[in-house]
């Protein structure tokens, strides 16, 4: 088994972009491949997403923390319903907002839920609840413990054991996915924690 951890901004375009090459990496594999999206909102993710951005306010950066912050609720509430569910409701509403241009709100969470199926009554119960808050915190505390900054960011365990991984935080293309899978080289444990040596590209 291959597991993936991929720390993306909810909002982000190259995230959305990785995402999809994760996916397709995913569907190329003949093992299984076990993905876990995981929304990281730092000080480096706002500023990257500011960078493509034209009007970059101090206004407009609040209000990209803000919405980042309630869209990552939006995706652990529908996560909360299995996590290819808070995958597939991360991507929609990536695609609205990225894509189609739409506002970050309750009214366009609520959409998405629908349109992907979601129990409705659930997933706006568990959008405010203190449970999924928590959720997002424990995801931060995890990117920490991986020395995870900047999204996109990806930790790959090519075995599915959590002893030996890779971390890609610059480029990640398919091509650099397969290789590591395929290469499995075992590296010295050089932690005491349950990470190990975590090799950056």
């Amino acid at each position: 088994m291959i597991e993936v951890f991929l720390f993306v901004n909810p909002l982000g375009t190259t995230c959305y972009e990785t995402e999809k090459i994760i996916e397709s990496f995913s569907n190329e594999r003949d093992e299984k491949v076990k993905v876990r999206f995981i929304p990281l909102l730092n000080f480096h993710t706002i500023g990257n997403i500011m960078k493509e951005k034209e009007n970059q306010t101090l206004s407009n950066r609040n209000q990209l923390y803000t919405d980042s912050f309630h869209a990552s609720l939006a995706f652990q509430a529908a996560s909360m319903q299995g996590k290819k569910k808070g995958r597939k409701f991360l991507m929609a509403l990536q695609d609205k907002v990225i894509n189609e241009g739409k506002d970050v709100t309750k009214e366009l969470f609520t959409q998405i839920a629908e349109l992907i199926k979601l129990d409705l009554e659930m997933f706006e119960e568990d959008f405010e609840s203190d449970f999924t808050k928590a959720a997002f915190k424990k995801d931060q505390k995890l990117a920490q413990e991986m020395d995870i900054q900047n999204a996109p960011s990806c930790v790959l365990y090519p075995s599915g054991d959590d002893e030996y991984g890779y971390r890609l935080d610059t480029v990640i293309t398919k091509q650099i996915l397969h290789g590591f899978s395929d290469e499995k080289i075992q590296l010295k444990k050089t932690t005491p924690k349950h990470l190990s040596l975590i090799q950056m590209v």
